[in-house]
């Protein structure tokens, strides 16, 4: 009797096996690699028909900076409107692919060049890593369900690293403490031979108001920056910001706020302020 028993379990263990959902089938895996780099080969191509054959009713796809895409005719329609804009050279090399039955996942890298069909324009690289969920079809084809795409390039107007935003947002605080402090090295340092200071429409002799700090004829007893957000582009660099400030000026008290632009260029291994623009803020 044991004997039978145990044959029965080997057996049952057996069909349950076989019944069960393939897992990595090698066809598989080969199938939706192929699926994955051909679309980016296919949008190389400008072929739209093969792009549009990835997808279904339900593929949700998730760009970098814009809203999700949801349905073939959505994603469809995005297609169109970029290949009728841009010209494209792009890889997507598959890095893993794992299935399970009818359901499969596979994440991999994209490098892309965008050339805007605009001659105006520079072309410009895009690059990172992208994730998709797929489904296999009623007649075995492997189609998307929900695909992601990550950048690993910085925002517009940020550094990888943050580091040079940082450096500006001191470089900021600097100038408060340097006008609190009378620190007229420091303004000298980070400040351009050729700045030029405009507040409220009007431009300001920015030398001869160092003069009256050094002097004592303007002393700054409080200052507070606040909302101050930094974009920077190579050695360029742009701070927009607000601020309040109390002081007395020939002995006469005040109390100033302004909100505005402080545009830096990068030279020799250190920021300088070239431009600032600045309006009142009324009260």
């Amino acid at each position: 009797m044991k004997t039978i028993t145990a044959a029965l379990l080997v057996l049952a263990l057996a069909l349950a096996s076989a019944c069960g959902p393939r897992v990595d089938d090698p066809a598989d895996v080969q199938a939706i690699t192929q699926l994955m780099e051909g679309y980016f080969k296919s949008a190389s191509a400008k072929d739209p028909a093969a792009l549009q054959a990835v997808l279904s009713d339900q593929t949700i796809l998730f760009e970098p900076h814009m809203a999700p895409l949801a349905g073939k005719d959505a994603i469809g329609k995005m297609h169109e409107s970029f290949m009728g804009q841009f010209g494209i050279d792009a890889k997507g090399p598959v890095a893993g692919v794992r299935v399970a039955g009818d359901l499969a996942v596979a994440h991999g890298s994209y490098a892309e060049t965008i050339t805007p069909k605009d001659e105006t324009l520079a072309a410009e690289k895009a690059s990172g890593h992208w994730m998709a969920v797929l489904q296999r079809q009623a007649g075995g084809a492997w189609k998307w369900e929900w695909v992601m795409a990550n950048s690993d390039q910085p925002m517009p107007g940020a550094t990888a690293d943050g580091a040079e935003e940082r450096a500006l947002l001191d470089l900021e605080r600097g100038f408060t403490a340097a006008a609190l402090n009378r620190d007229m090295a420091f303004f000298e340092r980070h400040v351009a031979g050729e700045y030029v200071q405009i507040v409220d429409g009007k431009p300001v002799d920015f030398r001869a108001q160092l003069a009256a700090i050094k002097s004592g004829q303007l002393r700054i007893d409080s200052a507070k920056l606040r909302d101050m957000q930094v974009r920077v582009f190579g050695d360029a660099a742009i701070v927009s910001l607000a601020g309040e400030a109390t002081g007395t000026y020939k002995g006469k008290p005040f109390a100033d706020g302004s909100r505005g632009i402080d545009f830096f260029a990068k030279r020799d291994g250190r920021w300088q302020v070239v431009y600032s623009q600045m309006t009142s803020i009324k009260e």
